[in-house]
C-alpha cells in the first residue's frame, strides 16, 4: 500500500496554489538584503483557502548532497614468499534532490490537520579499486533515481476522541562497489484512536512497517533479497476510579517476518502480549502500596519466546523510617527447546536514621525447574549499611554489604539452562560468565534489545579456563568497549552440586572541600564447592582491593587507582588514571581534552600464561562559534593496546564539521578519518560529506 492517490492529490494542490502567490508579495526592503541576498517576504500575502481546505506553509527546498572517501588496506607478509598486500579503493557519491513542503487544515483547525512532504531527485556514483594482487583496476559508475513522500494527519486534536494517521515511503538505492545495486523500498504507514478520559484514558493504534532490498542482478547465487515485515496492533487502557487505585491493560500483536541478505532462510514469528498491571496506595498519606502485574508473551514461528510472570509486591510503610517489602515471582520460560519455571520469593526492611544511615536486610530464595534438563535452587540473605556525614573537611561517605548464598543443582543427567545472563565487556579483560562448564556450541549473544546476534570469531573469542568459560571483545567486530549483551547457553550440571557463597563488598571516601576525595574498596568472596570429588570444579574466591583519589577543580580532574585482583581465575595487578581539563572556555571557544590509561599485569594460572596489556585512550574535543551563521565542531580520539597476548592494536578517529547559514541557505562540511591498526594489518579510511540546502518559502508562516 503506498497512497499514490495522497500523493499526487498533493503534488495537485502544491502546484496549483503556488502560482498566484508569486506577485502578491510586498517590495523587498534593506533589512532584507542585510544578509547578502535579496528575498521576497511572503507573510503577508493572502493565503489560498478553499471552503474545505487551507494550506498555511509550503515550502519548496533545493539539495545537493555529496561523498568522497578513500579506503586504503594493508597486510603485513606473513611467510617467505608471500607479499605484502595492499589495494585502494575510492568512491564517490552524489545526489541532487527537490523536496515540496507544506501544513494546514481540512475544514477546521480544529478538525483535520496534516503534514505532507514529497522529494525526489537523482543519484550518481564512482567507484575505483586498484592495488598489488589485482589484474587490472576495476571502475564502476553507476546512477538511479530516489522517490520519497511523508504525509501525516491529526484529526480533533482538542477532543474527547482524537486520531492520527501516517504514511511514508522511501523508494532509492543502496550502492555497492563492483556489485549490483541494491533497490531500496521502505514503507510505513499506520493509524491511532485516543481516548481522552482522566478516569479512563484509553489508546489504540496500528503500524506497518515493510522495508526491502532487491537486487537487479540475475545471478541467484548473490541470494541478495531481503525483507523485513512487522504489522503490530496496540491497545492500552488505564482506569483510576480513585487517586490511590489504578489498573493498566496493555495488548499487542505482532506479526513479523525477517529474511537476511545472503542466505535464503526466513524467519516469520507472530507474537501475542498482554500485561495487567495494579496499583493500590494505603495507608497514612497512601504512603503504603500493593502492586500486581501478571505478564503473558505467546509467540508462534521460528526463533519463538514464549513467557508467563505473576508477581505480587507489598510494600508497608510502618513509621517516617522504617518500611518492609514483600514480593513473589512465577515466570515461565520458554526458548526453543528449553523451558524454565522459577518460583522467587523475597522480603526486605529499611530502616533510615535521619539523614546518617541507611540499613536494610534482606532474603530471597529461588528455585527453577526445567524440563528435559537440570533443575536449580537457590536461596540467601544480604545486609547493606550506607553511611553519608558531613565533618569539618567535608563528606565522609561509606557503603558496607554482606551477602550469603548457597545454590544447588540436581539431576546431573541433564543440563542447566541460562536464559539472558547479562555481561558488560571492558577492555583488556574478559568476560566470565556465571556457570560452570558451559556448552560452547550453545552459546547466543545478543544486543540487550534481542534482535541483533553477534557471531563468534567476528564479534568476539570464547576462552576456555579450566571450567569456566570467557567471552573476549574482538576490536573489528559489532561489540565496542564498555557494552552490555545478553548471553544465553546450557551448562553440565551434577547431581548434588552446591556452591556456598559469602561476599563481602565495602567501599569509603572522604570528599574534601579542597577538590580532593581519596576513596578505597574491598571486595572479597569466599567459595565453597560440595562435594569436592569432583576436580574440575574449583572454588572461584575473590580477594580484590582498589585504593585511590580524585582531586576536582572547575575545569581539570585527575584520578589515579591502584587495582589487586586474585580471584583464582585470571589473577592480575593494574594501575589507572583518569583525567580531563576544560583548556579554553569563552562565548567562542570550547576545547577539552580527556585521557585514560591503564596498566595490567596478569599471573597467569594454568592453563593462561602470564601477560601484560597497556590500554592508552586519548580524547580531544573543541566547538568554535562565530555569530548565529557559522559553527565547527571537531573531535579526535586516539586508543593504544598493547597486549603481549593478542598484539598490539591502534586506533584513530578524527572528526570535524563546519555547518553556515545565511537567510535560507545552508551549507554543511563534514570529515572523517579513520585508521586501526592491527598486528597483521591497517584499514585507512578518509571521508569527506557535503550538504547543501536552499529553502524558497511559497507560502509563509502568519504573524503572531
Amino acid at each position: 500500500m503506498r497512497f499514490p492517490t495522497a500523493l499526487i492529490f498533493l503534488g495537485v494542490c502544491c502546484v496549483c496554489w503556488a502560482r498566484p502567490v508569486r506577485a502578491a508579495g510586498r517590495e523587498p526592503s534593506v533589512d532584507d538584503a542585510s544578509n547578502g541576498e535579496t528575498t521576497v517576504p511572503v507573510e503577508d500575502a493572502p493565503r489560498p483557502t478553499h471552503p474545505y481546505m487551507s494550506l498555511n506553509e509550503l515550502t519548496l527546498e533545493l539539495g545537493f548532497d555529496g561523498e568522497l572517501q578513500r579506503r586504503t588496506v594493508r597486510t603485513d607478509a606473513q611467510d617467505r614468499g608471500v607479499p605484502r598486500f595492499a589495494q585502494t579503493n575510492k568512491q564517490y557519491l552524489f545526489q541532487e534532490t527537490m523536496s515540496l513542503t507544506g501544513r494546514g487544515n481540512i475544514i477546521d483547525e480544529r478538525v483535520l490537520q496534516y503534514d505532507a512532504m514529497i522529494r525526489g531527485g537523482l543519484s550518481q556514483e564512482r567507484y575505483t579499486e586498484s592495488g598489488s594482487g589485482l589484474f587490472f583496476d576495476k571502475t564502476k559508475t553507476p546512477h538511479g533515481t530516489i522517490l520519497e513522500y511523508d504525509l501525516r494527519l491529526q484529526a480533533f486534536p482538542a477532543g474527547k476522541v482524537s486520531a492520527t494517521g501516517y504514511a511514508s515511503l522511501l523508494d532509492d538505492r543502496v550502492p555497492r562497489p563492483f556489485l549490483p545495486s541494491l533497490d531500496r523500498t521502505r514503507e510505513r504507514y499506520g493509524a491511532g484512536v485516543f481516548f481522552n478520559d482522566p478516569k479512563l484514558p484509553m489508546r489504540l493504534t496500528f503500524d506497518h512497517l515493510f522495508d526491502k532490498l532487491s537486487s537487479r542482478s540475475a545471478n541467484w547465487y548473490l541470494q541478495d533479497q531481503e525483507e523485513q515485515g512487522e504489522d503490530t496492533f496496540r491497545y492500552e487502557a488505564t482506569w483510576q476510579p480513585t487517586d490511590d487505585h489504578a489498573l493498566n491493560i496493555e495488548y499487542e500483536y505482532e506479526r513479523r517476518s525477517d529474511r537476511y541478505s545472503g542466505t535464503k532462510t526466513r524467519f516469520d514469528t507472530t507474537r501475542n502480549y498482554f500485561a495487567l498491571s495494579d496499583s493500590i496506595q494505603f495507608g497514612v498519606d497512601k504512603r503504603s502500596r500493593f502492586d500486581t502485574l501478571i505478564r503473558l508473551e505467546e509467540e508462534r514461528g521460528d526463533l519463538a519466546r514464549d513467557a508467563y510472570e505473576f508477581s505480587p509486591q507489598l510494600r508497608l510503610q510502618h513509621t517516617d523510617s522504617l518500611f518492609t517489602t514483600y514480593r513473589y515471582q512465577y515466570l515461565d520460560q520458554r526458548f526453543y527447546e528449553l523451558r524454565t519455571k522459577t518460583h522467587r520469593g523475597d522480603w526486605g526492611i529499611t530502616h533510615q536514621l535521619e539523614n546518617l544511615l541507611t540499613s536494610s536486610l534482606g532474603m530471597y530464595g529461588l528455585r527453577q525447574d526445567t524440563d528435559e534438563n537440570a533443575d536449580y535452587k537457590e536461596w540467601g540473605g544480604i545486609t547493606n549499611f550506607s553511611l553519608n556525614k558531613e565533618n569539618r573537611w567535608g563528606n565522609f561517605s561509606g557503603n558496607l554489604s554482606y551477602l550469603h548464598s548457597q545454590s544447588e543443582t540436581n539431576d546431573g543427567r541433564r543440563h542447566g539452562v541460562v536464559l539472558d545472563e547479562s555481561v558488560t565487556f571492558r577492555d583488556p579483560l574478559p568476560t566470565y560468565l556465571a556457570q560452570r562448564e558451559i556448552d560452547r556450541f550453545s552459546i547466543i549473544v545478543r544486543d540487550p534489545n534481542g534482535i541483533r546476534i553477534y557471531l563468534e570469531g567476528r564479534d568476539y573469542f570464547v576462552i576456555r579456563t579450566r571450567d569456566l568459560t570467557a567471552l573476549q571483545r574482538i576490536p573489528s567486530g559489532f561489540i565496542t568497549d564498555r557494552q552490555t549483551v545478553l548471553v544465553s547457553y546450557t551448562y553440565r550440571a551434577f547431581n548434588d552440586f552446591r556452591v556456598d557463597r559469602d561476599r563481602i563488598d565495602l567501599r569509603v571516601q572522604q570528599a574534601f572541600e579542597m577538590g580532593l576525595t581519596p576513596y578505597y574498596a574491598m571486595s572479597w568472596q569466599d567459595e565453597r564447592i560440595d562435594p569436592q570429588r569432583y576436580l574440575l570444579f574449583r572454588d572461584r574466591n575473590v580477594n580484590r582491593h582498589r585504593i585511590g583519589a580524585i582531586y576536582r577543580q572547575e575545569r581539570w580532574s585527575i584520578g589515579p587507582e591502584y587495582e589487586f585482583n586474585d580471584d583464582g581465575v585470571d589473577p592480575y595487578h593494574a594501575v589507572h588514571v583518569n583525567g580531563d581539563v576544560t583548556l579554553l572556555q569563552n562565548e567562542q571557544h570550547q576545547l577539552n581534552a580527556r585521557g585514560a590509561t591503564s596498566y595490567f599485569r596478569f599471573e597467569g594460572l594454568r592453563p593462561l600464561e602470564p601477560r601484560a596489556s597497556t590500554l592508552v585512550d586519548l580524547g580531544l574535543s573543541h566547538r568554535y562559534v562565530l555569530g548565529r551563521n557559522l559553527e565547527s565542531n571537531s573531535a579526535a580520539l586516539y586508543r593504544y593496546q598493547n597486549d603481549s597476548l593478542f598484539g598490539e592494536t591502534q586506533g584513530v578517529d578524527l572528526t570535524t564539521s563546519v555547518s553556515y547559514r545565511i537567510g535560507l541557505f545552508t551549507i554543511l562540511v563534514e570529515a572523517e578519518y579513520d585508521m586501526l591498526d592491527l598486528p597483521t594489518s591497517t584499514d585507512n579510511t578518509l571521508a569527506l560529506w557535503i550538504k547543501v540546502r536552499r529553502e524558497i518559502p511559497v507560502i509563509g508562516r502568519p504573524r503572531g
